[in-house]
């Protein structure tokens, strides 16, 4: 799950930031970066494709819903949300725990030394940095020449593997935690089952009958759509089961109803990412 290795990384620059704001265990500017980079990190792994609750259901709306989902345009829908989220989490950061220490003691001149210290970029770190902007170049321009997103991060993590690229090796991937996938994609065959079965249209009939009523226009399909989902989402516990067994069904109602099934669909994902608290998140369960 990106949204735990995107957590470990912003933890260890948090943890540089509360040592250089001489904050200790238990202050305010510990606890606020860290509750922060716990929340977004999850909230964001659903406005663009890259968390596996976001893969999992572009997966589902492509093949139940059978309509092209471009990463491009799943960003620049979600882009608005993700700048109000950003400037959201910093005010109420700031004022929920508002910091011991008001300023960084010396400023940009601390920040310059500190990263004068670290010295010129390495030729791997070079190597890294220009495969990601390949990757989200590639990514951006999807709606161009219409390459899968999957296939363009498996062709960059391939070609980090590459003898004479040198970023990866066969040892990385043998440390790799397959787990998750083998996980995804049993949440994803829940669904297929359901549709095999006949078991899908039953459950679309029940769980989407009392919905339909106040469908009637964008915003109370907003709303019914995002806390029917908030609801589902905890009685299933991971948001991997919810979205896969969900968003066959989401489809199906989509398509029966005249509605856009990518609506829906973005609407239904954006809603898996709704917490009550820091630790009802996939990475601690």
């Amino acid at each position: 799950m990106l949204s735990i290795a995107r957590v470990v990384i912003m933890a260890s620059i948090a943890l540089g930031l509360a040592e250089a704001f001489k904050s200790g265990v238990g202050s305010n500017v510990s606890r606020g970066m860290f509750l922060v980079l716990s929340y977004t990190a999850n909230i964001f792994d659903k406005m663009i494709i890259a968390g596996a609750g976001a893969i999992t259901a572009r997966g589902l709306i492509e093949k139940v819903g059978g309509v092209e989902v471009l990463w491009s345009y799943w960003f620049i829908a979600f882009l608005p949300c993700s700048i109000i989220t950003v400037l959201a989490a910093w005010w109420l950061t700031l004022s929920l725990y508002p910091p011991e220490t008001a300023a960084l003691e010396g400023g940009y001149d601390y920040l310059r030394a500190e990263i004068a210290k670290m010295g010129p970029w390495s030729s791997l770190e070079k190597k890294v940095a220009l495969l990601m902007a390949a990757a989200i170049v590639l990514w951006l321009t999807d709606f161009v020449h219409h390459i899968s997103p999957a296939i363009i991060g498996m062709g960059v993590g391939l070609f980090a593997l590459l003898p004479r690229v040198g970023v990866l090796d066969i040892e990385d991937m043998k440390r790799l935690n397959y787990l998750p996938v083998f996980f995804v994609a049993a949440a994803v065959s829940m669904g297929t089952v359901l549709e095999a079965t006949k078991g899908l249209e039953v459950l679309t009939n029940s769980m989407f009958a009392w919905m339909q009523p106040f469908m009637t226009n964008i915003f109370t399909t907003t709303t019914v759509m995002y806390w029917t989902a908030f609801v589902y989402h905890f009685l299933l516990a991971s948001e991997i089961s919810m979205l896969g067994t969900s968003m066959p069904l989401v489809m199906e109602f989509a398509k029966s109803h005249d509605m856009h099934p990518l609506l829906l669909g973005m609407i239904w994902t954006f809603s898996a990412g709704g917490k009550l608290s820091p630790i009802n998140r996939e990475s601690s369960s």
